[in-house]
């Protein structure tokens, strides 16, 4: 889990951002095969020739005649997914994202919130 605290005048105040079972087993999972396929100090070199020898043989026949680069790009797909640094990464990009969501929500509900107060000021003076 990772938690954070935000000081709020002399009390400190946990903001915590645990990550969820489906969070780390599908989402960050997925951020690290599209990392390592996009990354050159990755798998990118070996999904460009995949895809090149796919496109110059055909969907069918890319089948057969691109084993050798399906084998090596998913070898690679295999390293990169345990790659601690990787996933660390991943992981890092995704709790950051998923911190600036909070943040967002937060000054979204305050502005809700803002609005409300007054609305209802309004029509208390006004009805």
């Amino acid at each position: 889990a990772v938690v954070s605290t935000q000081s709020t005048g002399a009390q400190e105040e946990p903001t915590k951002l645990v990550l969820l079972k489906a969070e780390r087993d599908i989402l960050i999972n997925d951020m690290v095969r599209e990392k390592a396929k996009e990354e050159v100090k990755y798998c990118f070199n070996q999904f460009a020739e995949m895809s090149k020898c796919q496109q110059e043989e055909g969907l069918i026949g890319g089948l057969w005649k691109c084993e050798q680069q399906n084998r090596d790009f998913k070898l690679c797909m295999q390293w990169a997914f345990y790659n601690s640094e990787l996933r660390d990464e991943c992981k890092e990009i995704y709790v950051q994202r998923k911190r600036e969501a909070v943040q967002k929500n937060k000054e979204q509900q305050l502005e809700n919130e803002i609005r409300l107060k007054v609305i209802g000021d309004w029509m208390k003076n006004n009805l």
